[in-house]
């Protein structure tokens, strides 16, 4: 804890699970600042943030170079604002004749990164999970039963009914909070 009795928290973004759940309720997901949306939160659970982790999948410039130099200067753009990113390519799977892109490795790699900062080099007390995922309820257990809190905040699209259980804090972020956190610096 700081000296206030404010729980150390890092935040990891799950960003494939961010951008197309909150796409459903703001036009321009990429719009959102992560700073404040982070600093929201944890003021919320009454927090303090220690750093802001972002992991996704960087696109296949053969889906077009458009959207790949889009996507690069989104992930240039959080690094500049001292936002951690971590990036795994895209897989292609052929399947009947069709090219379908999966994001491979990322929810592992956030789950290993969450037992790093917690567990092993106890730099938190709490990881803010931003992400409606249930995949990560086996890390989110383990990190609880080791003594530390793991919390989720999402918007309710995409939010992962096992997470709502009570079992861990979580927070539904409504679109009036989202839209507070766009085109702000």
């Amino acid at each position: 804890m700081n000296s206030s009795g404010k729980k150390r928290a890092i935040v990891f973004v799950d960003g494939n699970n961010w951008y197309h759940n909150v796409k459903s309720i703001v036009k321009k997901p990429k719009s959102v600042d992560f700073g404040r949306l982070a600093n929201l939160i944890a003021k919320h659970f009454d927090m303090e943030v220690l750093e802001i982790r972002y992991y996704n999948s960087t696109p296949d410039i053969g889906l077009g170079e458009d959207n790949y130099y889009k996507h690069m200067v989104f992930l240039a753009g959080l690094k500049k604002k001292g936002i951690y990113v971590n990036t795994n390519k895209l897989k292609k799977i052929k399947t009947n004749g069709k090219i379908i892109r999966l994001e491979k490795g990322i929810d592992v790699t956030i789950a290993v990164d969450m037992i790093k900062m917690a567990l092993i080099e106890k730099k938190c007390e709490s990881c803010i999970l931003i992400s409606g995922d249930s995949d990560f309820l086996p890390v989110m257990r383990l990190i609880k039963e080791a003594g530390r809190e793991v919390l989720t905040a999402s918007v309710i699209r995409g939010y992962a009914r096992e997470l709502l259980q009570g079992e861990f804090r979580f927070w539904i972020l409504k679109k009036s909070d989202i839209n507070g956190l766009i085109g702000k610096s």
